[in-house]
């Protein structure tokens, strides 16, 4: 089956010859920004560009050779078994490697991909059997739509890492996967299961193998035999599987305590049923100090209980010393590819 792609309206053959009649359909910058993908993929160029979020710092872009996006492409076909005439949906921006490759991956394996507005809430109005998304898309439609995500068969979640509490609230439905990647391993190399099962354990696609750096952060081998050393701290498991702790760059030293607030948001998602992120903040006497900010456009009116139970919880569930001193209520921001980032 030939691959087809749902765009300003219309079905439309997902081959070059259609490529200026698409272009000339669009009326909204995120479907020209398909196209603008379309259009590079097409080129006689041997290399194509990503932007990275800008999540850790100033966005920037990383080429690639476009037969390593193939082979990328192949990988996640053949480990989700996602064959000639899957129908899928691409809810966020084209422009960054996550929605890239979901169109990619729609060249490779002969799909039928819808483009929908990126947005908060995704609008998918169909069932599809596979669609890449940001935890906190994932969030806003299972809490908006319960009806829609349900339709839905597989569900790859990408972006940053997918609190408990999200997963708690998935309904019943598609099976969900997390993913762990970057824009320099042309989005992921590793997944895990959150639903029907949760697996506390990554898994390494064909090709890619993790280890320990000195230093404890994870390192990546590349199916080329290079390597990436990330700032991310991990349990290395074996060559091929591992649990994801933190980010070293995020790492809060409070009093001398190092506290990997990833871990702390890890915990706390069990009663906190909001979206939220655990941060330092300058403090007199402790030289930083563990601080929530939990996302919502106003305390609610048991703002003073909620806080008194989450802290007393933590005292008596984590570590010491690895309780919040105190919460603020107050909205996260998010990057351009819909990733909370840590104030």
């Amino acid at each position: 089956m030939k691959p087809q792609i749902h765009l300003a309206g219309k079905w439309w053959p997902l081959q070059k010859e259609h490529l200026k009649a698409m272009e000339a359909a669009c009326h909204e910058e995120w479907e020209f920004e398909a196209v603008q993908v379309l259009s590079e993929w097409w080129s006689s160029e041997l290399k194509i560009a990503s932007s990275t979020s800008g999540s850790t710092g100033t966005p920037k872009e990383i080429w690639h050779q476009k037969k390593s996006l193939v082979e990328s492409a192949l990988r996640t076909i053949g480990f989700f078994d996602l064959n000639e005439g899957t129908t899928a949906s691409l809810v966020m921006p084209a422009r960054f490697i996550g929605g890239k490759m979901m169109l990619i991956r729609a060249i490779v394996g002969g799909w039928r991909i819808r483009i929908e507005r990126p947005s908060r809430l995704p609008a998918l109005g169909v069932s599809c059997d596979f669609v890449a998304m940001t935890a906190a898309q994932a969030f806003a439609l299972c809490k908006e739509r319960p009806d829609v995500w349900s339709q839905l068969q597989m569900v790859l979640l990408g972006g940053s890492a997918v609190d408990r509490h999200v997963i708690q609230q998935m309904p019943e439905g598609p099976v969900v996967y997390e993913s762990f990647g970057m824009t320099e391993t042309i989005s992921h190399f590793a997944v895990r299961q959150l639903k029907p099962s949760l697996e506390e354990l990554f898994r390494c696609l064909e090709g890619f193998e993790v280890r320990s750096h000195s230093d404890g952060t994870l390192e990546v081998i590349l199916p080329d035999g290079t390597s990436i050393k990330t700032n991310d701290i991990a349990d290395v498991n074996s060559s091929t599987t591992f649990q994801w702790l933190g980010r070293r760059d995020d790492v809060i030293n409070s009093g001398g305590i190092k506290i990997h607030p990833e871990q702390v948001e890890k915990a706390l998602a069990a009663v906190i049923p909001f979206p939220f992120k655990a941060f330092g903040q300058p403090h007199p006497t402790l030289g930083t100090q563990l601080v929530l900010r939990v996302h919502v456009p106003a305390p609610p009116v048991d703002a003073l209980q909620l806080e008194t139970k989450w802290i007393t919880w933590a005292k008596q569930n984590l570590p010491r010393h690895h309780a919040p001193k105190k919460v603020e209520w107050k909205e996260l921001n998010q990057t351009a590819s819909g990733k909370w980032m840590r104030p």
